[in-house]
C-alpha cells in the first residue's frame, strides 16, 4: 500500500512537473534557467508528440485487425453461446493493454530529469552538465539542505545554458514509435482495403452482424439480443457438386457473397448462419420454388439447391417467437453455359487438288471446355452426306490432336468431282444433351488421273519405238563395217546414233518425272524404268566415251581395223543392253494396259450398281425424274464398255498376250451378253417398264462381274510370269548372303578373341608404359576439350552468326512447313504464285529470303567470319568425335582411336590452316586488328590442333610400340591359328566373288537390281582381301578391323537385295502403290530420286518367241533392201 502511494505520488509531481514545464512562457528572459527550461520543453514537446500519436496509430492497428479476424469468425462465433461476447472481451482487453502499455504510462512516466538524461545521451559531450545544474538546482530551492557554493551553481547553470544553446534539440527525441505507428496503421488500412475488395459481399454482410450484436444485446455476455425487423445472415458457404460428364471434383467455398455460379445440373449445397435464433428457414428461389433448410442448433441453416436456370433466391426464417421475416438481400443464381466442341483441320488445311485415289494426310484438334464424346470426319460429294467416326472417348478427354489417312479410294470418286469435308466434334453433355462443333469447311477437287496414265503409257508406248529405232541403227550401223575405215564417216553415224539416244534419255525423264505424280503408276515399274535409264544411260556414254578416246588417238582419217574391232565388241554389248530393254519394256506396258482395264470394268460394276439402285428407286417412288438420270447412266456405261473392249480387242490381238487372253471369249461377251442387257434396259426404261429393266440390269452385272473374272485371271498370270522366277532367284541370293554373313562373322569373333588374348598377354608386360601413356592422353584430351569449347563459347556470342543462323533456320522451318520445293526458291520474286503462298506468306518468306541474303553478304566481307560459320557447322560432328576418342582412350582400344584422333587432327588442322590465312588477308586489306575475343579463339584453335597432333603422334608411336611387343609376344601356336584365319578369309573371299558374279548377271537380267549391291560385294571382297594379308603379316588388330568392314558391307549387300524383293512385291501387288516422292497435284513441281532400283531375272519377263519375231518384222520393214540378208542372219540367231 505504502508502495502504491509513493508510485502515485510520483506520477503526481512528474505530471505537475510537465504541465509547468509546458505552461512555462519566460521566451523573453535571457536567464541560462530560463534557457534551460526553454529547452527542456522543447523536447518534451516532441517526446509527447510522438508516444501519443505512434500510441494512438497502433491502438487504431490493432483496433483494424480484430475487426477483420471478428468480421470472418463472426458467423462461426455465433454457433456458441457467448462466443461474440467473448471475442468482445478479448478485443477491448488488448486494447486497453495496449493504451496503457503503449500510450498513457509512456506518457505519464516523464519528467524533467528523465528529459535531461534523454539529452545528455544524445550529446554526451554536455558531460553530465545539464542533470546536475537541474539536481543542484532543485537542492538549491531547499536551502536548508544545500551545502553547496550558490556561484558554483550559477556557473554551472550558465555553462549549461551555452551547450544547449550549440545544440540541436529537434534530433534528441527518436521517432521510431511513430514511424512504427504510422507503418502499422498504413499496412493494416491497405490489408483492409484488399481483403475487402476480394471479399466485399462477406464483410458486408459481418460486420453489420458483429456491431449488431452490440447494438442489440443488453451487455455482454447477458441475454440473447432482441429480435430487430430484418434478420442477419452470413457465412454462407456453398458446396457445388457438379455433374458426373464434367469430371470436376466436388468444390466449397466459404464465406462467399451467396451468389452462385455453376455448371446447369450442378447441386449447390448451401450452408448459413442466423444472426439471431431461428427454429425453421427456407430459401425462395425466383419468387416460386422452395427449398426447405435444415436447422442446427437455432443457428445454423443447410439445403440443396439444383441449378437448372438462371435466377435468383432469398432466405426466409422463423424465430423464436414465431415471427416470420425474409431476408431483404437478394442472391443470383448463374448458369455457366457448357460451350460447344472446337475444332480445326491443322493440315492441309486449305483447298486441295488431289487424284481420286489419293491419300489425305488429315491432322487435327478438337478441344470442349468439360469433355469430349467423339470425333468425326463429315464430307459430302454431291448432295450426299456421309459421316466417318475418328475417335471416341469413354473417359473425359479435354483436348485432342489426331490424325487421320484418308484414302479417296473408297469414295469411288471421278474427275471433276468435288468433295467438301470438316471435321465434327460431340461433347459429353448428358444433362442438356451432346452438342457439335464443326470446323471450317474444306473442299479437294479430284483431277484426272486416268488420263494422266493413259499419256504415260503412250509416252512408254513411244520409248520402245525410239529404242526399236535405236536397235536398227546399231545393227544396220556396225562399226566394224569397211566404210566405218574412214573417220569422217564413223563419226557421222555415231552422231545420228547418239541423236537417237538423246531422244530415249529425254523419254525417260519425261516418264519418271510424271509418274512420280501419277496415283495408278505401279510401284515396281517407277523404279524398273529409274534402273533401266541408269543402265541404258552407263552402256550408251561408255560407247561415246570409246569412240572419242579412240578418235583423239588416230592422227588422219583411217581406223585400224583392231580398233574398229574393239569399238564394235562395245556395241554388241549396247545391242544386248537395248534388245533387253525393250523385250522387258514391251511386256511392262501390256500389264500396265490390263491393269487399266480391269481398272475401267471395276468402275462400270460400281457404275451398274449405282443404275440399279436409281431403277429400284424408281420402283419404289415412281418419281419418273429418276428415268432421265438412269438413261444417262446407261449411256455413259455403254460408252465405257466400248472403250473397254475396243482395249481388250487390241490388246488381245498381240501374239504374246494370247497365252492370258482370249479374243473371241471376249468378242462373245460382248455380243451375247453385255450389249443384249444394255439394249433391253433401254427399251424397257422408254417404256416405263423397272421391273424388266432391273431383271437386265442384274444380267448385265453378272456378265461384267464374269468378264471381270477372267481379266483378273489373266491380270495374275501375267504377274506371275513377270516376277516369280525373279523372286526365287533373290530368295536363294539372300539365303547365300546370310550363309556367307554368317560364317564372316564367326572369323570375326575368332580373330578378335586371339587378339584379345595375345593384347592381353603384351599388357601385362606393358602395363606401366601404357598407364603413363593414357593419363598424359587424358589431360591432352581436356585441354582439347577446353580450347572447343572456349570456341564453342565465343561462337554462341557472335551475334552475326547467330544472326545469321536463326535467320536460316526459321527459313527452313517456313518452307518445310508448307512444303515449298527448292527449285522455287530461286524464282520467288518472278512467280510468287508458284508456291501457292498467301500474300501474307509471301511477304514474309520473301522478308526471311532478303535477310538472309544481307547476312550472307555481311558474312562473305569479312574471311574470318566465313571461317567461323564454317566451324560453326563442323563443331558439333568434332565434339562428338572427341567424345568417342575419349571412351575409346578409356577402353584403351588404340587403333580406333588413331582413326579418330586423326579426324579430329584433321579438323582442327583444317580450322587452324583457314583462319591464318583469313587473319593475313585482313592484314593485307588493312582492316583493324582482331579484339581481344577474335584473338583468343585464334589462339584456342591454334592450341586445339596442336594437341590433336600431339595425340596422332603419341597413337602411331604406342601402335608402333605396341605391334613389335605383340608380333614379339606371339606363339607359334597364334601363328598357325593365323594362317588358318588366312586360308578360312581366302575362301570365303572366292564366294563372294562367286556371289558377285551371280548378282551382276540377275542384274543384268532384272531391271529391279541396281548396282549398290553388287559395289557393297565387291567392297567386302576387297575388305576380306585386306583381312587375309594383315592375318598373313600377323596385324591382328588391321584383320579384326577389315573383318568388321566386310561383314557391313555384306549387310550392305543383303540389305540392298531385301529392297529389290520388297519393289518386286509392292509390283506384284497390283496398280496404285504409293510412291515415295509423290505430293499433291501442282503445276510445275519436279522432283527426282537418286535411289537405285533392281529388275527381274532372265525368265521372269520371258516373253512368247512370237513376240521376239514381231520385233523382227516390224525392223524388217522399215528397213533398205541392201540389209535384208544382214537382219535375216540376225533375227535367225536371235529366235533360235
Amino acid at each position: 500500500m505504502k508502495k502504491l502511494l509513493l508510485n502515485t505520488n510520483k506520477i503526481v509531481n512528474n505530471l505537475i512537473d510537465i504541465v509547468k514545464l509546458l505552461n512555462f512562457r519566460d521566451a523573453k528572459s535571457q536567464s541560462s534557467a530560463s534557457t534551460i527550461n526553454m529547452s527542456l520543453r522543447l523536447v518534451c514537446k516532441h517526446i509527447m508528440v510522438n508516444r501519443f500519436f505512434g500510441g494512438i496509430a497502433l491502438v487504431f492497428s490493432l483496433g483494424i485487425f480484430l475487426l477483420m479476424i471478428g468480421a470472418f469468425t463472426a458467423a462461426a462465433l455465433l454457433r456458441f453461446p457467448g462466443g461474440l461476447g467473448a471475442f468482445y472481451m478479448l478485443c477491448l482487453g488488448l486494447l486497453l493493454v495496449v493504451f496503457f502499455k503503449i500510450l498513457l504510462i509512456p506518457l505519464l512516466s516523464i519528467n524533467k530529469e528523465k528529459i535531461a538524461l534523454l539529452i545528455e545521451q544524445k550529446y554526451p559531450s554536455l558531460n553530465n552538465v545539464l542533470i546536475s545544474s537541474l539536481q543542484l538546482t532543485k537542492k538549491q530551492r531547499n536551502t536548508q539542505k544545500i551545502k553547496y557554493s550558490g556561484q558554483m551553481v550559477s556557473m554551472l547553470v550558465d555553462e549549461a545554458a551555452r551547450k544547449l544553446k550549440q545544440l540541436d534539440l529537434q534530433s534528441v527525441v527518436n521517432k521510431k514509435p511513430l514511424i512504427l505507428g504510422n507503418t502499422l496503421l498504413i499496412f493494416s488500412v491497405l490489408l483492409f482495403g484488399t481483403v475487402y475488395a476480394f471479399h466485399r459481399s462477406s464483410l458486408d454482410k459481418n460486420i453489420p452482424l458483429l456491431f449488431g450484436y452490440l447494438s442489440d444485446s443488453s451487455s455482454i455476455g447477458g441475454e440473447p439480443f432482441a429480435v430487430s425487423g430484418v434478420p442477419v445472415i452470413g457465412d454462407i458457404t456453398v458446396c457445388y457438386r457438379y455433374p458426373l460428364y464434367s469430371g470436376l471434383e466436388t468444390k466449397t467455398i466459404y464465406n462467399t457473397s451467396g451468389n452462385i455460379k455453376a455448371l446447369k445440373g450442378s447441386e449447390a449445397q448451401i450452408s448459413a448462419v442466423s444472426g439471431r435464433p431461428v427454429t425453421s428457414a427456407k430459401i425462395i428461389y425466383n419468387e416460386s420454388a422452395i427449398i426447405p433448410l435444415a436447422v442446427e442448433n437455432n443457428k445454423a441453416m443447410s439445403g440443396v439447391l439444383q441449378v437448372l436456370e438462371n435466377g435468383s433466391y432469398c432466405f426466409e426464417i422463423k424465430d423464436l417467437n414465431g415471427r416470420i421475416t425474409r431476408d431483404p438481400a437478394l442472391y443470383t443464381v448463374e448458369v455457366i453455359p457448357d460451350l460447344p466442341p472446337e475444332t480445326s483441320v491443322i493440315a492441309p488445311a486449305k483447298d486441295l487438288v488431289v487424284n481420286e485415289k489419293d491419300v489425305v494426310n488429315l491432322q487435327y484438334n478438337a478441344k470442349d471446355d468439360y469433355g469430349l464424346a467423339e470425333i468425326s470426319l463429315a464430307y459430302e460429294v454431291g448432295n450426299e452426306k456421309n459421316t466417318r467416326h475418328l475417335s471416341r472417348f469413354d473417359k473425359r478427354q479435354l483436348f485432342y490432336n489426331g490424325t487421320y489417312k484418308w484414302s479417296l479410294s473408297e469414295l469411288r470418286l471421278q474427275p471433276d468431282d468435288k468433295v467438301a469435308y470438316y471435321i465434327e466434334a460431340k461433347d459429353n453433355d448428358t444433362i442438356s444433351g451432346p452438342k457439335t462443333g464443326k470446323s471450317k469447311t474444306y473442299y479437294l477437287e479430284i483431277y484426272s488421273s486416268r488420263k494422266k496414265h493413259q499419256e504415260l503409257i503412250k509416252l512408254q508406248e513411244l520409248l520402245v519405238k525410239e529404242a526399236l529405232w535405236l536397235l536398227s541403227d546399231d545393227l544396220v550401223n556396225r562399226i566394224d563395217d569397211e566404210k566405218c575405215a574412214s573417220k569422217e564417216y564413223l563419226l557421222m553415224r555415231q552422231d545420228i546414233i547418239n541423236e537417237r539416244v538423246s531422244v530415249i534419255n529425254r523419254l525417260f525423264t519425261d516418264i519418271l518425272v510424271g509418274m512420280q505424280e501419277d496415283v495408278r503408276a505401279n510401284y515396281s515399274v517407277y523404279y524398273a524404268l529409274e534402273n533401266l535409264r541408269k543402265k541404258f544411260r552407263d552402256v550408251t556414254e561408255q560407247k561415246q566415251t570409246a569412240i572419242q578416246k579412240a578418235m583423239l588417238a588416230i592422227v588422219g582419217n583411217d581406223v585400224p581395223l583392231a580398233m574398229l574391232l574393239e569399238l564394235q565388241v562395245i556395241q554388241d554389248r549396247e545391242v544386248t543392253e537395248v534388245e533387253d530393254m525393250i523385250l522387258f519394256l514391251n511386256e511392262m506396258i501390256q500389264k500396265q494396259k490390263l491393269d487399266d482395264v480391269i481398272d475401267t470394268g471395276n468402275n462400270l460394276i460400281q457404275s451398274q450398281n449405282t443404275l440399279e439402285k436409281l431403277l429400284n428407286q424408281m420402283r419404289e417412288t415412281g418419281d419418273m425424274e429418276l428415268n432421265e438420270k438412269a438413261l444417262a447412266e446407261l449411256n455413259n456405261i455403254e460408252n465405257a464398255i466400248r472403250q473397254m473392249m475396243m482395249k481388250l480387242m487390241q490388246m488381245a490381238q498381240s501374239e504374246h498376250m494370247d497365252e492370258f487372253l482370249n479374243a473371241d471369249a471376249m468378242k462373245g461377251i460382248e455380243q451375247d451378253d453385255i450389249m443384249g442387257d444394255l439394249n433391253e434396259m433401254k427399251n424397257a426404261l422408254k417404256n416405263g417398264d423397272s421391273e424388266t429393266a432391273i431383271e437386265a440390269a442384274k444380267r448385265m452385272l453378272s456378265s461384267l462381274q464374269k468378264m471381270m473374272d477372267q481379266m483378273n485371271s489373266a491380270s495374275q498370270g501375267l504377274t506371275d510370269s513377270f516376277y516369280s522366277d525373279t523372286m526365287e532367284k533373290m530368295d536363294t541370293m539372300l539365303d547365300n548372303l546370310s550363309e556367307l554373313e554368317n560364317k564372316q562373322r564367326t572369323l570375326a569373333e575368332k580373330t578378335e578373341d586371339l587378339r584379345q588374348e595375345v593384347q592381353k598377354r603384351v599388357s601385362e608386360s606393358t602395363n606401366e608404359t601404357l598407364k603413363s601413356f593414357f593419363e598424359k592422353q587424358e589431360k591432352r584430351i581436356e585441354g582439347l576439350k577446353q580450347d572447343i569449347a572456349g570456341t564453342k563459347k565465343y561462337l554462341a556470342k557472335n551475334e552475326l552468326l547467330q544472326e545469321y543462323l536463326q535467320t536460316k533456320q526459321q527459313l527452313q522451318q517456313f518452307s518445310g512447313q508448307r512444303e515449298i520445293p527448292a527449285s522455287w526458291f530461286s524464282d520467288l520474286f518472278e512467280n510468287d504464285n508458284k508456291s501457292g503462298m498467301s500474300k501474307q506468306e509471301s511477304a514474309k518468306f520473301s522478308g526471311l529470303t532478303r535477310k538472309n541474303a544481307e547476312l550472307n553478304r555481311e558474312i562473305n566481307r569479312d574471311p574470318l567470319q566465313r571461317d567461323f560459320l564454317s566451324i560453326d557447322k563442323e563443331l558439333p560432328q568434332t565434339e562428338e568425335t572427341l567424345q568417342h576418342l575419349e571412351e575409346m582412350l578409356k577402353g584403351r582400344e588404340i587403333a580406333e582411336s588413331l582413326t579418330l584422333a586423326r579426324e579430329i587432327a584433321r579438323d582442327t588442322n583444317h580450322w587452324n590452316n583457314r583462319m591464318q590465312d583469313s587473319i593475313e588477308m585482313r592484314k593485307d586489306a588493312g582492316k583493324e586488328l582482331l579484339s581481344e575475343e577474335e584473338l583468343k579463339t585464334t589462339k584456342q584453335i591454334d592450341d586445339a590442333a596442336k594437341q590433336s597432333q600431339k595425340i596422332v603422334q603419341d597413337l602411331e608411336s604406342i601402335m608402333k610400340f605396341l605391334d613389335e611387343h605383340q608380333i614379339a609376344g606371339m606363339t607359334l601356336e597364334d601363328q598357325e591359328t593365323l594362317k588358318k584365319y588366312a586360308g578360312k578369309q581366302e575362301e570365303y573371299k572366292n564366294e563372294t566373288e562367286e556371289l558377285m558374279e551371280m548378282l551382276e548377271q540377275l542384274a543384268s537380267q532384272a531391271p529391279f537390281m541396281d548396282e549398290e549391291a553388287n559395289r557393297q560385294l565387291e567392297m567386302a571382297s576387297n575388305s576380306m582381301s585386306g583381312a587375309k594379308q594383315r592375318l598373313e603379316g600377323q596385324d591382328i588388330s588391321g584383320a579384326v578391323i577389315e573383318e568388321r568392314e566386310s561383314l557391313y558391307r555384306l549387310s550392305e549387300a543383303k540389305e540392298g537385295v531385301q529392297r529389290a524383293k520388297e519393289h518386286i512385291k509392292q509390283g506384284m501387288i497390283g496398280e496404285g502403290m504409293p510412291m515415295p516422292f509423290r505430293g499433291s497435284m501442282m503445276e510445275g513441281q519436279v522432283t527426282s530420286t537418286s535411289e537405285k532400283v533392281e529388275i527381274p531375272s532372265e525368265d521372269a519377263y520371258k516373253a512368247p518367241k512370237k513376240f521376239r519375231q514381231e520385233i523382227l518384222d516390224a525392223l524388217k520393214d522399215g528397213l533398205p533392201e541392201k540389209y535384208r540378208d544382214l537382219n535375216k542372219d540376225y533375227y535367225q540367231r536371235l529366235i533360235d
